[in-house]
C-alpha cells in the first residue's frame, strides 16, 4: 500500500514520536509510507529518508497561531497538494487540526483514500484550553488583542475535536477516556481501536549512572557529580509545573542534598515564587559551576538521541500530574522513555497510566497532590536497595506491553480487515 501519515508537530515535538513510530512499523511490513511533519523553516519543505520512511517536512508559516499548532495555510496547502498528486490507499492524520484534517479529506473525496485519523489529547471541554487559558492570562508578552485571537481559534478548534473523528473511516485514539468519548459522539466501535504509544527501546537504552553523568557534562559543573541524588523530568510544556515544583520544594526540604534534572521548556514561575519555594535554577547551558543553593539543573531542549543519558543519570523520573480533565484523556509519551531507560519511576495517579504501572514494581504510585507525590519520592529516594530491581522490572514493562512490534501490529490487523 501507498500510505501518507501526517502531523501537525513540529520535529521532535509531541505526537511527531508517535506518528513516525507507527509510520517505521508499516514501512517495516513492505508499504511505501511518506511522513510529513512540520519544519522548522516556515515556507520551504524538506526531504529526506528515516529508515525506510521518506520525510517531507512541510512549510509551517502562519499568522499569529504558532508554527507547531497545526494551522498553517502554507503548510495546509502544500499537504492538500502532496495528498493529490499521487493516489494514497491510506491517508493517516495525526490530529483534528486543519493541516491534518483537510488534506485527508481531500484525499479521501477526490482519491477515494482510506482515512484514518488519531486522537490523542483532550483539547475542548474542559481540556487542554483551560490550561492554555491560564499560561496566557499571566504572559505579559501577550496583548490583549493577541488573547482574543487566540480564544477565538480555540473555540473553532474544540468543534474540530469532535467534527473530524465522526468523518474518518476509522479512528486510533490513546486513552480509555479518549475511547469513551469518542463512543459517546456516535463513532462505532469497529472504527475504533484504542491504541497507547509505545517505548522507544531502540535509541533509550539503561545507562551505567556515572557514564551518563558524564556524557552529560555533569562532571564539568560538580566536583561531586558521582554521589549527587537526582530526580529527572522531562517536558514539551510544563503543565503541571506548579505540581511539580512544589512537590519538589517538599523534597528539598526533606533532603537537602537531592537535586533535579530536568530537559525541556523553560519554567514559567516569577523568581519570587521560586524563591518561596526554595528553588534555584542553574542553567546548564551557559557557564559556571553548581552551588549549594542551585537544587534544579536546567538543560533546556535537547536532541531526543541524548535522551537516553539524561534519563541514564538520574536516580528516579518524576510524572507530576494534575487531576484534571486533560491528563485524564492523555497518554503521557515521556512514560515510555521513562520505562526504556530502566530507572524508578513516582507517577501521578491519573490517567491511564496507573493502569500500565499498578503491581509492577517499577516505583510508586502517588496521589495527584504535592504532598503525597514528595512523600513517595523521599521514600524511594531512601530506598537505593530496590532501585535495580525497580528499574529492571520498568526496562522489561518497556520491552513486552510497550512493545512497538506488538502495538503496530494491534493496528496493522484492524487495518487489513478495512
Amino acid at each position: 500500500m501507498r500510505i501518507l501519515i501526517t502531523s501537525h508537530n513540529l520535529i521532535e515535538r509531541g505526537n511527531y514520536f508517535r506518528a513516525l513510530k507507527i509510520a517505521g512499523f508499516l514501512a517495516s511490513r513492505g508499504h511505501d509510507v511518506t511522513f510529513m511533519p512540520s519544519s522548522y523553516r516556515w515556507y520551504k519543505p524538506k526531504k529526506y529518508m528515516v529508515g525506510a520512511v521518506q520525510v517531507i517536512e512541510s512549510p509551517s508559516w502562519s499568522f499569529v497561531i504558532g508554527i507547531d499548532d497545526g494551522w498553517s495555510p502554507v503548510g495546509t496547502v502544500y499537504r492538500i497538494w502532496t495528498s493529490l498528486r499521487r493516489k494514497y490507499d491510506i491517508v493517516y492524520g495525526f490530529s483534528h487540526k486543519p493541516v491534518d484534517f483537510l488534506p485527508a479529506w481531500f484525499a479521501r473525496t477526490f482519491r477515494r483514500s482510506f482515512y484514518i485519523t488519531d486522537w490523542c489529547d483532550w483539547w475542548g471541554k474542559g481540556g487542554l484550553f483551560e490550561n492554555i487559558k491560564y499560561f496566557r492570562r499571566h504572559d505579559m508578552r501577550l496583548s490583549w488583542i493577541k488573547k482574543m485571537i487566540l480564544a477565538a481559534y480555540d473555540r473553532v478548534e474544540a468543534l474540530f475535536e469532535e467534527f473530524v473523528p465522526r468523518r474518518a473511516d476509522f479512528i486510533t485514539v490513546i486513552c480509555h477516556a479518549l475511547y469513551k468519548r469518542a463512543h459517546t459522539i456516535g463513532v462505532k466501535e469497529k472504527n475504533l481501536l484504542l491504541l497507547v504509544s509505545g517505548a522507544d527501546t531502540e535509541n533509550i537504552q539503561p545507562m551505567n549512572k556515572t557514564s551518563a553523568r558524564e556524557r552529560i557534562g555533569l562532571n564539568k559543573i560538580s566536583d561531586d557529580w558521582r554521589e549527587m541524588s537526582l530526580l529527572g523530568y522531562t517536558a514539551n510544556y510544563h503543565l503541571d509545573e506548579d505540581f511539580l515544583l512544589d512537590a519538589f520544594s517538599r523534597v528539598c526540604r526533606a533532603r537537602p542534598d537531592v537535586r533535579m534534572l530536568v530537559v525541556g521548556a523553560e519554567f514559567r514561575q516569577s523568581e519570587e515564587k521560586m524563591k518561596n519555594w526554595g528553588l534555584k535554577i542553574f542553567n546548564a547551558a551557559g557557564s559556571g559551576c553548581l552551588t549549594p543553593e542551585h537544587n534544579i539543573i536546567h538543560f533546556g531542549r535537547r536532541p531526543f538521541r541524548d535522551m537516553g543519558a539524561f534519563l541514564g543519570a538520574c536516580d528516579i523520573l518524576l510524572l507530576p500530574m494534575t487531576d484534571n480533565v486533560y491528563n485524564r484523556g492523555r497518554w503521557p509519551h515521556k512514560i515510555g522513555d521513562y520505562l526504556a531507560a530502566g530507572r524508578p519511576i513516582i507517577a501521578s495517579d491519573v490517567g491511564d497510566t496507573p493502569l500500565l504501572l499498578r503491581g509492577r514494581d517499577v516505583g510508586y504510585i502517588a496521589r495527584p497532590d504535592a504532598a503525597d507525590f514528595a512523600e513517595k519520592t523521599i521514600q524511594l529516594l531512601s530506598e537505593r536497595e530496590k532501585w535495580e530491581t525497580f528499574g529492571a522490572n520498568a526496562r522489561n514493562l518497556a520491552e513486552t506491553e510497550l512493545n512497538w512490534e506488538r502495538l503496530g501490529e494491534l493496528l496493522y490487523e484492524r487495518i487489513r480487515e478495512r
